[in-house]
């Protein structure tokens, strides 16, 4: 986490500097009108990546004592930018990652069959607040309309949903359908469509239901080696931060296609679950 935190309070403070002191790094096209893209190009890409920034700098912050006031300057920082980039799926991250802080510290005081209840709810409620707090991305923020990520998507899954289904199993291939003939009329219906913009349904269309389960079971894995962390291990809250970056990654993945793209999801998705697996086999739970 400390490695990670020098290139997101790094990013931060670039993509600050570069969009309040030079003007061509904030968008000017009318759906995107004012919203800070940083260094990022664009203002989804600015504000996933200050979700990281920002759930890592409080994590560190609530658990350490060296340089805390530096933590949390930069977690600071990093919420000034989501809100900046107006990114909704971005403030719903946020805001999961912050309730889920309280929850995590009384579930360590349950038993475990409470704590199977516990946690289904709670996945349950965040789904839900997420749909809700994405769908309705207009109305919470203010924007006079909604941007290209938000616009038509549902209609989008509704014409990707037979296509995935004319090749149930092993899928078109990876990166292989939206250039091939199967998409051409997608694309000519959506021609802002390069993804399915939901990281589950392009991993169908990709992989096919075999490549959907092969991850599901490494993500449930991944999903109880961090819950037993929590239950187990967790001593301070950036013992939660695992579990914490399975949240960011489901709800991005609601709106965005960033479940098997190559760059920082899938870097950190394998980095922290390789951790987590030396963890559990060096530490026997309990001890």
């Amino acid at each position: 986490m400390r490695l990670i935190a020098w290139a997101l309070g790094a990013a931060a403070l670039l993509s600050m500097i570069f969009s309040a002191f030079i003007p061509g790094y904030i968008h000017k096209s009318p759906e995107l009108l004012d919203m800070w893209s940083g260094i990022y190009g664009h203002k989804n890409e600015l504000g996933y990546m200050m979700n990281w920034s920002a759930g890592v700098f409080l994590h560190l912050a609530l658990s350490s004592y060296r340089y805390r006031w530096l933590m949390w300057a930069l977690c600071g920082l990093s919420i000034c930018l989501i809100i900046l980039t107006r990114s909704t799926t971005s403030l719903a991250i946020l805001l999961a990652m912050i309730l889920l802080l309280p929850f995590y510290q009384s579930f360590k005081k349950t038993n475990y069959k409470l704590q199977v209840i516990m946690i289904t709810s709670a996945l349950m409620l965040l789904i839900i607040f997420s749909m809700l707090l994405i769908n309705n991305a207009e109305t919470i923020v203010g924007t006079s309309g909604k941007d290209l990520t938000l616009n038509g998507r549902s209609d989008l899954w509704e014409l990707v949903m037979p296509k995935v289904l004319e090749r149930p199993w092993l899928g078109y291939g990876y990166s292989a359908f939206w250039t091939s003939n199967a998409a051409s009329n997608l694309r000519a219906t959506y021609d802002w469509a390069s993804n399915a913009h939901n990281g589950f349904l392009e991993l169908l269309l990709e992989l096919g239901f075999l490549g959907f389960l092969t991850f599901a079971v490494g993500f449930v894995r991944f999903f109880a080696m961090a819950l037993t962390r929590i239950v187990s291990v967790a001593e301070k809250p950036e013992d939660y931060w695992p579990m914490q970056m399975l949240v960011l990654i489901v709800i991005v993945n609601l709106s965005e296609a960033r479940l098997l793209t190559p760059g920082w999801n899938w870097l950190m998705y394998v980095t922290t679950s390789l951790s987590l697996t030396l963890s559990y086999h060096r530490t026997p739970i309990g001890k």
